[in-house]
């Protein structure tokens, strides 16, 4: 599904943004609204929007879509380590057994960290965060 929005901003968003404009500039004049506000509509529909999906749509696509579709960032790598793990648990890239023990692992570090008896500086929680999903 998000493959088919990612297409339709790239390939056919901008023409859209035409035909709306059109009508609500449309509908804007038909309903007496000042006169301002169909040209201002028009200017943002046809000057604006409309080229800019036009020509820089399928860049506007991969921002959108990437940054959408993108693990959330976090203060703490271990919440990034547990969110990475039931990701890759939910879309079968790893099972059952493999999953509890790489949980079970990242809680008990969570468990020494709290406590006190990991001293990890963000380096090296970011290799323990690499070497957990390998």
């Amino acid at each position: 599904m998000s493959e088919r929005k990612k297409e339709f901003v790239a390939e056919e968003l901008w023409l859209l943004i035409a035909v709306l404009t059109v009508g609500f500039t449309a509908l804007s004049g038909a309903i007496g609204l000042p006169e301002v506000v169909p040209g201002v509509l028009a200017i943002v529909g046809f000057v604006i929007l409309t080229p800019l999906f036009l020509f820089w749509g399928e860049e506007i696509a991969e921002i959108w879509f990437d940054e959408s579709e993108a693990q959330p960032q976090s203060d703490s790598p271990e919440l990034d380590a547990l969110a990475e793990l039931k990701r890759r648990y939910a879309q079968g890239e790893i099972g059952d057994e493999e999953f509890e023990r790489r949980l079970d692992r990242l809680l008990e570090l969570d468990d020494g960290l709290e406590q006190g008896r990991y001293r990890l500086s963000e380096d090296e929680l970011a290799v323990e965060h690499e070497s957990e999903l390998e």
